[in-house]
């Protein structure tokens, strides 16, 4: 399934990434999804992604450079479902406006 990458941030080069159709996003909502992502890679290091597959669903992953021996990937795993347990309401209203302004005609 292919994915569709909203919001990436990394700990190496200390930089973040919205994608373009995020424009039509709430300015507080994408302020919300930037200090999740920057505290994720403050707390574990490596570099953190949030978007949506084909289907509508939502993925938060993370990934680390191979030769990052700071990385904590137990810790990383623990903090994605902090985020989605304490987060339900962004991530709802995340997946309706994904799933309503960016259908595609597959």
């Amino acid at each position: 399934m292919k994915k569709h990458i909203l919001f990436a941030t990394s700990s190496y080069n200390q930089k973040y990434y919205f994608n373009p159709i995020t424009e039509s996003l709430p300015i507080d909502i994408k302020n919300s999804i930037k200090q999740i992502g920057i505290y994720f890679v403050n707390k574990v290091n490596g570099i953190f992604t949030l978007g949506f597959y084909d289907d509508g669903s939502l993925f938060i992953d993370y990934s680390f450079l191979e030769d990052d021996f700071l990385c904590d990937e137990i810790g990383a795993k623990l903090e994605i479902e902090k985020i989605k347990r304490e987060n339900k309401d962004l991530i709802s209203s995340l997946t309706l406006w994904y799933k309503v302004f960016n259908k595609t005609d597959a």
